[in-house]
């Protein structure tokens, strides 16, 4: 009898040995069949892994690998990932707060559309966090996609700054609409939406979207010459790209080829302020540039004609091109035309005519124009 006891009692033993070692909850066999999936490059997998660890369910919560699950499956293109990778690092609880990294994942997750993600990343530019510069506008522009895809938190920051800022929020609305046109494909709405984002107005300045849209307008659809320009303008200055001039004169190129005023007259100061100076091809640029309308280009047009550069010297067509962006309220021209009437410089002197010009200039604060009027 006894030694039946003690073989039950090693039996019962033996049982609980096994079972402590060997036993694992539905929860744990659970974890470790999704762990293999993602170890196996399942991306849902990934995602269901990391909240598994950090939520502690069929594992001992950690905080470590449930972010790098998180990472993993956000660079697959999960933008819930994304996003809850961001809030790991916002919480703080789990890893060390960290909110400059929290931030890269909540653009991430903001770009592809996680509404949570782009009310937090509205309340990051609102409140400068994570050394971003405050910039309701760019706030507005991410708390109006939250708002319209139903974060109740971004509804109501909507309907403040409605109250609070009424002409900033109609101007990011009806940028956000241009934003939309251009992804559907609108060449105009994407040359707008790069001119917005280069500009900073009405949301914070963003070269590499501004680039994406300028290339969109000029690459696809009608190819506008103006995005040409401005894509130039990036590649020379290296904005969000890097500095490349042969692209950027073969982009200036295109576009003055095209008809591009803006284009023509900067291909014109690159012939005129070359070593020597390439006066017939600088005067053909400009005046192809003030026929489009360039006040800019009518007045070199104009200053070159007086000068003989490039052309035959002829006062009464520079005085017609100096009228011409002087009328257009170009402060150079009035004060030149002001100048050629007053003193009598091949033309006859008119006093009250280049008085006329001269005070237009002055208005617009030109001091020289005021220094001669004061010689009276």
């Amino acid at each position: 009898m006894k030694n039946t006891l003690k073989i039950i009692l090693l039996l019962l033993v033996a049982c609980g040995v096994y079972l402590f070692v060997f036993y694992k909850t539905p929860e744990q066999r659970a974890f470790e069949k999704t762990l293999a999936a993602a170890q196996a490059g399942n991306a849902e997998a990934a995602l269901a892994v990391a909240g598994l660890y950090a939520h502690g369910t069929g594992v001992k919560p950690n905080g470590a690998q449930a972010a790098e699950w998180y990472r993993k499956a956000a660079a697959d293109g999960s933008a819930e990932a994304a996003w809850k990778l961001a809030d790991l690092y916002i919480q703080g609880t789990l890893v060390p707060q960290d909110l400059e990294e929290a931030l890269a994942y909540i653009q991430l997750a903001a770009r592809q559309g996680s509404a949570r993600a782009q009310s937090e990343l509205g309340r990051f530019y609102a409140e400068g966090l994570a050394n971003l510069p405050v910039n309701r506008g760019e706030a507005l522009y991410w708390w109006l996609q939250a708002a319209e895809a139903g974060d109740e938190s971004a509804q109501t920051a909507e309907q403040d700054a409605r109250l609070e800022e009424p002409e900033l929020y109609e101007e990011v609305k009806r940028f956000l609409s241009v934003v939309k046109h251009a992804q559907e494909g609108d060449s105009s709405a994407r040359l707008e939406a790069g001119q917005g984002f280069r500009l900073g107005y009405p949301v914070a300045r963003n070269d590499e979207e501004a680039l994406r849209w300028f290339t969109l307008a000029w690459e696809e659809g009608e190819k506008l010459p103006q995005a040409a320009y401005e894509l130039a303008q990036m590649y020379q200055k290296g904005e969000g790209v890097e500095k490349n001039e042969a692209r950027a004169m073969e982009l200036f190129g295109a576009a003055a080829q095209a008809k591009n005023p803006d284009a023509q007259y900067t291909l014109g100061t690159f012939a005129y302020g070359a070593n020597p100076p390439k006066y017939e091809d600088a005067f053909a640029w400009f005046s192809n540039a003030a026929a489009g309308g360039s006040a800019q280009a009518q007045y070199m047009t104009g200053f070159m004609l007086m000068q003989g550069q490039g052309t035959n010297l002829s006062v009464p067509l520079a005085v017609k091109f100096f009228r011409d962006a002087a009328e257009q309220n170009y402060v150079a021209a009035q004060y030149v035309l002001g100048q050629i009437y007053w003193k009598g410089l091949g033309v006859p002197a008119d006093k009250k005519a280049g008085g006329e010009w001269l005070q237009r200039a002055a208005d617009n604060g030109n001091e020289s124009a005021k220094a001669l009027l004061a010689e009276k």
